[in-house]
């Protein structure tokens, strides 16, 4: 054999071992690659079997619960109570939403766009298996629920006043929205949010963060925001939210006593009951407005409610900035106000003005709760 054919032999063995190794390298890749996707499936499967482990106490005692929400029920509550019931639905329970009250314009307005149907309104607690959402207080809750088989609470809010004897499922984080603990509870357990779900726990984020400029908001807020919003359709989400928040202002047709009740809460701390309505306003000029006329109804709310200190809150956001007028119901209201928050800005003769905002949950609450705390009740 001559010397040019060993070459070409040489050359001819040296390719078909380079090709050869390349298609068994390109298989093994292949073949390490789905290893390491079925690895990651697994673990996947496995986390979500961990975190469902959550659930295998559930203290059912009747083969159907009630998801429900406060009083004065707003979006973030509304579409909270709809999005557990169907995250509970799809792992096999008869979760069934319900609402403590009639909805608001905003609730209305989203609800019907997304083409969902209102829960129904739940009277009386007593004697069912309830979870709730977006609360914790037995002075907002549906009425009678200490009467109730409390199961479970998913919440956003500090601790208040329900109480369990049995094991209960709570799933409390300190963020924006209650609906961003939901849409990650979603994520936890393995359960794909579908499109409908999505725009509705998008609303409600929003909603409840103004547009992610509270000052509760989170990095969890703002992902539960872009990734929804994504498997929503693509909703541009500044004119979303501004869509929204006109409907929340429009107060149209109601009373100066409804629009206190739309948003009312109570509280109680060191023996102190107290109450705060919640208003909007699109810019000072209009709270300014909407206060002259809360202050003339605080008096005929007062008489219904068993409180001792009664407050309207009108919340105006412009380009980030928060903004809070507080309309005292009396004296003794007003006397509270000013000895527990010495900070206000201008007292107008009707409002109390906190230009650096006092939200209700991050600081008129827990401002009241420490100063009654340290000034006993006489």
């Amino acid at each position: 054999m001559n010397y040019r054919k060993i070459c070409l032999y040489g050359l001819l063995a040296f390719i078909v071992l380079t090709c050869t190794g390349y298609i068994t390298y390109n298989a093994g890749q292949k073949n390490g690659s789905s290893l390491a996707e079925e690895s990651y499936r697994e673990e996947r499967e496995y986390l979500y079997k961990l975190n469902r482990s959550e659930l295998e106490h559930l203290d059912l005692k009747s083969d159907r619960f009630y998801v429900i929400g406060h009083k004065s029920p707003d979006l973030d509550t509304v579409v909270s109570a709809i999005a557990t019931a169907r995250l509970f639905s799809a792992l096999g329970y008869n979760a069934i939403p319900a609402i403590a009250d009639n909805l608001d314009f905003e609730s209305q307005y989203i609800l019907e766009k997304a083409g969902v149907s209102a829960p129904e309104i739940l009277y009386d607690a007593s004697g069912l298996d309830i979870l709730l959402v977006d609360h914790n207080e037995y002075n907002q809750a549906v009425d009678n629920l200490i009467d109730a088989h409390i199961i479970g609470i998913i919440d956003h809010h500090g601790l208040g006043t329900v109480t369990t004897g049995n094991v209960v499922y709570v799933n409390s984080r300190p963020i924006g929205a209650v609906a961003t603990n939901i849409w990650l509870t979603y994520l936890n357990f393995g359960v794909e949010v579908d499109e409908n779900t999505a725009y509705l726990l998008l609303a409600a984020i929003l909603s409840d963060t103004g547009n992610l400029g509270g000052s509760l908001t989170t990095e969890a807020d703002k992902e539960a925001v872009s990734v929804l919003s994504k498997i929503a359709g693509g909703e541009d989400t500044t004119s979303f939210y501004k869509e929204m928040y006109a409907e929340k202002l429009s107060y149209k047709g109601m009373t100066e006593e409804e629009i206190l009740l739309a948003d009312y809460k109570e509280y109680e701390a060191s023996g102190v009951k107290f109450g705060i309505a919640l208003a909007n306003a699109i810019d000072e000029e209009n709270a300014a407005k909407l206060a002259k006329r809360l202050e003339g109804a605080l008096p005929a709310v007062y008489s219904q409610k068993n409180v001792d200190l009664l407050f309207a809150e009108i919340s105006i956001r412009e380009e980030g900035v928060k903004i809070d007028y507080i309309i005292p119901c009396d004296e003794y209201s007003k006397k509270v106000m000013m000895d527990a928050f010495p900070d206000y800005d201008e007292y107008d003769e009707t409002s109390f003005i906190f230009r650096k905002g006092l939200g209700r949950k991050t600081k008129f609450v827990p401002g009241l709760t420490d100063f009654l705390a340290s000034h006993p009740h006489e």
